[in-house]
């Protein structure tokens, strides 16, 4: 009879080991389709880059280096098809997709959050905080400082006292405003993120690879705003770049607007407590300087967007922060992330 008892404790034990091993090695997102990317000329480039870049990528803790200059490209290293977490680069392509949507009139950036009828039902918007427009989110001065999902500490200690400023007022890089975004996006257009950027983007520039399904959701008990999240190739992610690089256009078609390029890349805030920029956009990172200034994408994890306009260039540089929950584990632990000097190195390289 014991031994009976113990045979069952240990099939029983086995199951439930299995099982979680299943459960925690499951993929948050996978690639879907075999089909390739519409294929991109690639330029001419010499072996010592090359070799260079590889050199440069052994240092990087990077996984993946993808870059595009007039729609050809020009670097490819590492895996560069496989999908990654591109974490607060998030934030920038969330952007371009309002700028579409103004230009569709599906949008309008003065409407506020009261006259948008949007609300965290866990934390309760005020009068003032409802005052907040869609434009003030996309600086990140909405004036609203409520518990968000995907938060750092940093972000959380930095966090003003609630109505401590007026909405348009002051700048906090805010994971509220952000997660609302996306939020506000789809109630306006009547389209889920991924249906929206697959539409609008992916298609007009060649990305086979991409599905709407490697836009996900979380959602916890302290606010009821979800956060979304971009799962990307280094390839898909540097032709999105290569819009901005070429006044949104690819290929000579207009795909995001030139205004919201223009509009969306302007300082609205100066940044003090960032040393590496000097100000911040629509939801893009700005780095001041008189002979080339750079638009950045930066996102957790060390996953980097750089988009030199002045030559026509966007680099993509990820790394693998884990797509399923024992791999995003094991990052977590063991993991380490690029840093912006090696973003930096990159560029150099490139731009030689």
């Amino acid at each position: 009879m014991k031994s009976r008892r113990k045979r069952t404790l240990l099939f029983l034990s086995l199951i439930v080991i299995g099982s979680l091993f299943v459960h925690l090695t499951r993929p948050f997102v996978q690639n879907e389709t075999d089909n390739e990317n519409i294929s991109l000329q690639s330029k001419t480039d010499t072996e010592q880059l090359k070799i260079s870049l590889q050199q440069q990528m052994k240092r990087n803790e990077s996984d993946a280096l993808y870059a595009i200059q007039d729609t050809q490209q020009v670097a490819s290293i590492g895996s560069s098809n496989e999908l990654y977490n591109v974490a607060s680069i998030r934030k920038s392509i969330i952007s371009a997709l309002f700028g579409i949507a103004e230009e569709k009139r599906l949008v309008d950036l003065d409407m506020t959050l009261g006259q948008l009828s949007v609300d965290d039902s866990k934390q309760p918007l005020t009068k003032q905080e409802k005052s907040a427009t869609i434009r003030d989110l996309l600086q990140a001065r909405s004036g609203i400082y409520l518990n968000a999902l995907g938060e750092s500490q940093r972000m959380k200690d930095l966090r003003p006292k609630r109505e401590s400023h007026t909405p348009g007022s002051f700048y906090y890089y805010n994971n509220w405003d952000f997660n609302m975004l996306g939020l506000i996006l789809e109630k306006e257009t009547k389209m889920k993120i991924g249906d929206a950027f697959e539409q609008w983007i992916a298609k007009p520039v060649g990305m086979k690879t991409f599905s709407p399904s490697h836009v996900t959701y979380e959602k916890n008990e302290e606010t009821s705003i979800p956060m979304y999240r971009f799962y990307m190739s280094a390839e898909n992610l540097a032709r999105f770049g290569a819009l901005y690089a070429q006044d949104g256009k690819w290929k000579g078609r207009s795909v995001i607007p030139i205004k919201w390029v223009e509009e969306s890349t302007m300082a609205y805030s100066k940044i003090s407590d960032v040393d590496r920029f000097s100000g911040y956009g629509y939801l893009w990172w700005l780095e001041s300087n008189a002979k080339n200034p750079l638009l950045w994408g930066v996102g957790s994890g060390g996953q980097f967007l750089i988009v030199d306009r002045k030559n026509n260039l966007s680099i993509a540089l990820l790394n693998d922060t884990g797509t399923s929950p024992l791999s995003t584990l094991t990052y977590r632990w063991f993991g380490q992330e690029s840093t912006y000097a090696e973003a930096r190195a990159i560029h150099r390289l490139l731009i030689k």
